[in-house]
């Protein structure tokens, strides 16, 4: 099936697509540590590539625009390396991603999020589109957050550098993958007991989560278990895709 990346595309080309385009798909990732398993970009390389194999499953009724690969990563500046964006502006830049798409007719956008601390700046930007600009928005999280593919025996906390999600990367972007995987080395801290409280980026992750910057053991992680969460997830997103477009 046909597939549209505007990244790949001249704007005669699009253009010659317009008529046929319902959806506009904006992957949003982050620049941030990943332990020592996977690299900086390993948020926004899975949505990217994630957005794309969503396309090829909806042809040409979607397009994909860039990613989005900075977001809200606070709780990760005490490792070198990490970028992160206040609320407001992450909140604006998704805001005015959405603003333009609209206005050259593609009314109808799905943030494809990759990454957890952005929730607060997403549902701000989709509130915003939606009462002050009339623009029918939506955002979902990608693979590991649908389906974890059968794993069993998982730590209480997962989903950063861990098996689930360097599993993902394993499917979706292997290039970003350590071959000598380590796992996690954990904090006793609140964020590590029972009582777990969650404060999105209003903590410190190396000094109450992870001393090295992962959770759980990545050395479990295979691209088979990558493959059958991502292909789960994407069955799922598919069929959304159609409820979104369908909606009034």
């Amino acid at each position: 099936m046909e597939k549209l990346v505007i990244g790949k595309m001249t704007w005669p080309e699009l253009d010659e697509q317009m008529k046929n385009i319902k959806l506009a798909l904006v992957p949003v990732g982050s620049c941030e540590q990943h332990g020592p398993n996977t690299t900086f970009a390993t948020d926004a390389a899975r949505a990217a590539s994630y957005a794309e194999k969503l396309a090829e499953r909806c042809g040409n009724k979607v397009v994909v625009f860039p990613c989005v690969t900075y977001g809200l990563s606070l709780h990760h500046m005490d490792f070198p390396g990490t970028v992160t964006l206040r609320v407001e502006t992450m909140m604006h830049l998704l805001e005015d991603i959405g603003v333009s798409i609209a206005k050259h007719g593609i009314r109808k956008i799905l943030f494809l999020n990759a990454h957890g601390g952005n929730f607060p700046a997403l549902e701000g930007a989709i509130i915003n589109l939606k009462q002050l600009h009339g623009v029918d928005a939506y955002w979902s999280a990608v693979g590991s957050e649908i389906s974890l593919g059968g794993l069993t025996g998982l730590p209480k906390l997962i989903g950063h550098a861990c098996e689930v999600e360097t599993s993902s990367c394993l499917y979706l972007c292997p290039e970003l993958v350590r071959e000598n995987r380590v796992p996690g080395i954990m904090q006793d801290s609140m964020l590590t007991h029972d009582s777990f409280v969650k404060g999105g980026a209003a903590w410190s992750w190396k000094n109450d989560a992870s001393l090295n910057g992962a959770l759980g053991d990545a050395r479990k992680a295979t691209y088979e278990i990558g493959k059958k969460m991502t292909e789960d997830s994407l069955d799922y997103m598919e069929k959304l895709v159609d409820e979104i477009i369908a909606r009034p």
